[in-house]
């Protein structure tokens, strides 16, 4: 195992979740008295700008120029949204954070929307998540209670209410506009852009949506300042990251390293390395949209650079071994797809529907010329014509699959 850089987890194990006294010991909310005392929005925001964050939900876009966007929109309404709807299998990072330090999550969401302008912040959670739920009602109850939330914050002319929507565990919600339908009541559906959520969000307002990870940055940044942060990390991308480690491991779990970490360094060092008698095949990274990475491209970094030829995604890692079953695989995969696609637009929706059927077809060895001809059909639909990125999350494994384990994958029937 190797010593884990700590930003996010560094009071995990050590502070009762449910007890904001032993958060506020461990210096929890200092950021938030130090922005209302000794900053303005306009200071805070440039050191988030300074600091390199981006999002870690899986787009990477800059954080200070989403908040930027917001803050620099007119009119007194305005909203905070943090994304904690985390529907995808395998991913539970953001539940992790809730389960072990809530109240830093809570106090990076009051930060951000004070530096936006906000009155009103929701919490966006997976209505699965029902004992984070409670965890979050606890942990706002209590900060409402020192004054860290609703009127007058700390004696300042601050005011915020912070709400917490449970949301029905759709995958598709993860996406923001999606999202902020849901919040106003409509079907979770994503909306075309532009406009976009920073100008015209949720009813109608200016609104800034973040990564539950991405909130629990700022008060570290705001603590010790973005120049420091941006130390962390490697060039192309500042700070840690929480990675999932499932699968044929030793160790599977939550760990955060340095963005720029070696895929072999986080299942080696960190996880543990493979189970004993387990020969590595590949490891999919970004949980199930995310693409299939082979041995000789172990030594590859980890981080957020669009033209990274692993994207991270949402930091959620499955690591396979070769005595794995590639069409079970890819029945899972289609499976969760055909599940989530809103249906919203026709290739997705139907698209999907049909690798679903074609991954049974492969595992039951039914597989026909017809199918092989027809899936490179619907890869490329799927990559060139959805309306949202769904869509072409659904095509990425499927295809990295194919690719790589052609011989594998196609046992055509006679």
């Amino acid at each position: 195992m190797v010593k884990e850089t700590k930003i996010i987890t560094k009071n995990w194990s050590q502070i009762d979740p449910n007890e904001i006294d032993d958060a506020i010991e461990a210096g929890g909310y200092r950021a938030l008295e130090k922005f209302i005392h000794k900053m303005t929005p306009a200071l805070a925001l440039e050191e988030i700008k300074l600091s390199g964050l981006c999002g870690r939900g899986g787009a990477g876009f800059p954080t200070g120029i989403k908040l930027e966007s917001v803050q620099k929109e007119k009119g007194k309404e305005k909203y905070f949204i943090c994304n904690l709807d985390e529907s995808e299998p395998g991913a539970y990072k953001d539940r992790s954070i809730v389960d072990s330090d809530p109240h830093m999550l809570l106090e990076g969401i009051i930060i951000e929307s004070l530096i936006v302008g906000a009155r009103k912040a929701f919490i966006y959670v997976n209505g699965n998540y029902q004992k984070q739920i409670e965890i979050l009602q606890r942990a706002v109850e209590q900060a409402r209670a020192k004054n860290f939330i609703g009127e007058q914050i700390l004696g300042s002319k601050y005011n915020l209410e912070v709400e917490i929507f449970a949301g029905a565990g759709a995958y598709i919600c993860g996406e923001e506009t999606a999202l902020i339908n849901s919040i106003e009541g409509n079907r979770g559906e994503p909306k075309a852009r532009p406009p976009f959520p920073t100008q015209c969000g949720l009813f109608g307002k200016p609104t800034a949506v973040n990564n539950a990870e991405t909130v629990a940055n700022i008060p570290w940044i705001i603590s010790n300042g973005g120049k420091k942060f941006a130390t962390i990390g490697s060039k192309k991308s500042a700070g840690t990251k929480l990675f999932i480690v499932n699968g044929c491991v030793k160790n599977p779990g939550v760990f955060e390293a340095p963005l720029g970490t070696k895929l072999a360094d986080l299942i080696e060092k960190y996880a543990g390395g493979m189970q004993n008698g387990k020969n590595f095949w590949f490891a999919q990274v970004g949980g199930s949209s995310g693409r299939l990475v082979l041995e000789n491209d172990l030594v590859r970094k980890l981080e957020y650079d669009r033209e990274a030829k692993i994207p991270l995604g949402s930091g959620a890692i499955l690591v396979v071994d070769k005595t794995a079953d590639i069409h079970e695989l890819l029945l899972s995969w289609m499976s969760f797809f055909r599940r989530e696609s809103c249906g919203k637009c026709v290739p997705c929706r139907e698209g999907t529907y049909r690798l679903w059927e074609i991954a049974k077809r492969l595992q039951d060895g039914e597989i026909s010329e017809r199918d092989v001809a027809a899936i490179k059909d619907i890869l490329w639909t799927l990559n060139n014509t959805t309306f949202c990125p769904l869509g072409k999350f659904a095509a990425t494994a499927f295809g990295d699959a194919l690719s790589n384990f052609q011989k594998e994958i196609y046992r055509l029937s006679k």
